[in-house]
């Protein structure tokens, strides 16, 4: 037996549940599980070893408070108890009845009547003042006699009637919380299940030529505008023509909301820099970004956390070019180099003689032909922030394998993909 799997003995040997089943382990945490027992569902958490609490609004306390204030109504899991002890937590349940809408082939009228009898759900929530956040296929159960219910409310929040119904029915963020699902989104997942693949196929290209086009175009900017936003309208130019996005396409990879204009992109900025501006502290650090796209990054860490010094590494040079741009909006100046990680010759030394205290290696790997070259690479410095494609046990391991001692989760993108913080 494993230590990790010796650990959950003794923790199910300290609740007294020892022969409890486990039901799930959570994909980004291994030291969280769902078990069942005598018609109980018990949700538990190694506490001195969870890496994703950061990732819930709830911990088990506040979700058992909220289950308990919605215990009046149908479909919501009926509360037992919560307990802790120095070493585990964990949270007691009714088990509820019925399998994962998304694990299930069903037909468009019964796709209807789920839909339905969750929004009933949901509306109920709202009038006490709930907001669940996390409405997806995998947390609505759903029986063969057509009952429905709402499990896992770690994402709830309290709010007021209005907000809740926004979130909940149409997705839309307000406030500080996210919003992980809602009934649009739920709806558009199960939709997307039963289409043919042609048929998804052509609804995507439509959808992105349709689309894409209105939401790629770029902010006009008046004559007397400041001559930042000037530069970064030159930037985002340079970035949608690049081939560092999607290539064949006029898109840039990031979008950013400046001075009330808006420069479009795939990927909300902000999103991305409030989760990496505290996974470190990089004052006076040098930083070395890798797939640096229009290096925001770097500019950020030297503009407003004081790095002393960046380099930003990619292996497009009109995206170079972009990010030249960024750069001088900012009044920063990070070392920009073009790059190819799958060049034959020694890039490694270049880089290494930079003498980063930091390396960021975001969305980089899966794009990588010589994958082990390149992790063999990042084993070589003290602290590597990281994004993967792949679970976060198999990102782990990769980091593990070469020389990470220390392996945290940062976050979860808004691309469900994992960001880890490895030190040694």
């Amino acid at each position: 037996m494993d230590k990790v799997e010796q650990l959950w003995r003794e923790c199910l040997d300290s609740f007294n549940i020892d022969s409890a089943i486990m039901l799930s382990q959570s994909t980004f945490d291994p030291f969280r599980r769902v078990y069942v027992a005598d018609g109980l569902i018990y949700k538990v958490v190694v506490l001195r070893y969870e890496i994703s609490k950061n990732l819930r609004v709830c911990d088990l306390a506040a979700e058992f408070a909220i289950l308990k204030y919605c215990a009046a109504i149908p479909g919501v899991p009926l509360p037992i108890t919560h307990y802790q002890n120095d070493e585990f937590e964990a949270l007691v349940m009714k088990r509820l009845p019925g399998q994962p809408l998304d694990t299930l082939d069903i037909s468009w009228m019964r796709l209807f009547l789920i839909l339905v009898k969750l929004s009933i759900i949901l509306l109920k929530l709202s009038w006490r003042g709930i907001s669940h956040n996390d409405i997806l296929p995998r947390n609505v159960l759903v029986t063969s006699q057509g009952s429905i219910s709402l499990i896992d409310f770690d994402q709830a929040t309290r709010t007021n009637f209005f907000v809740a119904l926004l979130r909940q029915f149409a997705g839309i963020k307000v406030g500080s919380n996210k919003v992980y699902g809602s009934v649009v989104s739920i709806s558009k997942k199960c939709v997307k299940k039963k289409l043919s693949p042609k048929t998804i196929q052509f609804l995507r290209k439509f959808c992105r030529r349709n689309d894409s086009e209105a939401l790629q175009i770029l902010p006009s900017l008046p004559n007397d505008v400041n001559s930042q936003l000037k530069t970064l309208l030159k930037a985002w130019r340079q970035a949608q023509v690049s081939d560092a996005s999607s290539p064949g396409r006029r898109v840039a990879y990031y979008s950013l909301d400046l001075g009330g204009y808006h420069f479009p992109g795939e990927r909300p900025w902000i999103e991305r820099w409030n989760m990496l501006r505290s996974a470190a502290d990089y004052s006076d650090k040098r930083i070395l970004e890798l797939g640096c796209n229009m290096a925001l990054l770097s500019c950020f860490l030297l503009k407003d956390l004081h790095a002393s010094a960046a380099l930003a590494v990619d292996a497009d040079a009109k995206i170079l070019e972009a990010a030249e741009q960024v750069s001088l909006a900012f009044c920063v100046k990070p070392i920009l180099k073009c790059q190819d990680f799958d060049a034959v010759h020694d890039w490694e030394t270049e880089l290494f003689d930079f003498k980063p205290d930091v390396v960021f290696a975001l969305n980089v790997l899966n794009w990588v032909k010589d994958k082990q070259r390149f992790l063999d690479f990042l084993g070589h410095f003290q602290e590597v922030i990281y994004e993967g494609h792949d679970s976060i046990d198999v990102e782990s391991k990769r980091l593990h394998d070469v020389g990470f001692r220390y392996i945290d989760l940062v976050g979860i993108s808004e691309r469900r993909r994992v960001m880890l913080h490895c030190q040694k």
